[in-house]
Order: C-alpha cells, then structure tokens, then sequence
C-alpha cells in the first residue's frame, strides 16, 4: 500500500454540515478499500488564487492516508460526481526508502582519461 495526500475544495456556501458528510464520505471509501487515514483536516474557507466555476473562495478539505491505488480511484471518481466539489487534486507521497539515489550527469567537457598503454608509470626506464 502506498502513502497519498488529497485536497478536496468545495464550494464556499456549503453548509458545514455538507461538507462533514462529503468528509465522512471520503473517509469511509478509503477505509471500505482496506486503507488508514492518517490525517484529515477541514482548512476552512480560504480565497482562490483564481475563479473557479465563478467561486472566488472555496472551502478546503484534506486526507492523508494509507491505501491501495483502487482506493484512490475510488476516492477520485467520488469527487468527479459530487456538484459541491469544485476542484481536487490526489498525489503519491514518495517513500525515503524507495528513493534511488541520483546519478551525477556525465559532462563532455571532462578530460579524457589516458590510454594506460601510453601512461608514464608504465613505460619501462632503459638503464645502460
């Protein structure tokens, strides 16, 4: 199971009952698909950076869970049908353990490196 964070923004005149339903919604399609909730915050109503579906605030809604990816699919696809969702967004957190380490780019510019045929401390002195 993979760790996801997931906003959810509904439309700001929602009744904050509305809003713990669409909650207790969410929280119980992510535990019907064996999942954990970690976190889940109402942020409250905040102003747009921009005018969605002619709201300029929208009241905020956030999960961080423990699920399957079908969880997540189901999770989205409530928020696709539901009118009072005006926009969300569902994101895979990275686990640390996971992470590969990054590999330092090859630069052309770096001198090459020497035939060690042709090295000095190769080369036999001739003593006579």
């Amino acid at each position: 199971m993979n760790q996801y964070e997931s906003i959810f923004i509904c439309k700001p005149d929602l009744p904050s009952e509305k809003v713990a339903n669409l909650t207790e919604k969410v929280k119980s399609i992510i535990t019907e698909s064996t999942g954990t909730i970690n976190a889940a915050n109402e942020w409250g109503k905040r102003r747009l950076a921009y005018s969605i579906a002619g709201c300029q605030e929208g009241i905020y809604v956030f999960f961080d869970f423990t699920a399957p990816s079908e969880a997540v699919n189901k999770v989205e696809t409530f928020y696709k049908i539901s009118e009072e969702i005006i926009r969300f967004i569902s994101v895979r957190k990275e686990s640390r353990m996971k992470k590969k380490p990054q590999r330092k780019p090859k630069d052309s510019r770096e001198p090459k490196k020497e035939d060690s045929r042709n090295a000095p401390e190769n080369k036999v002195a001739r003593t006579e």
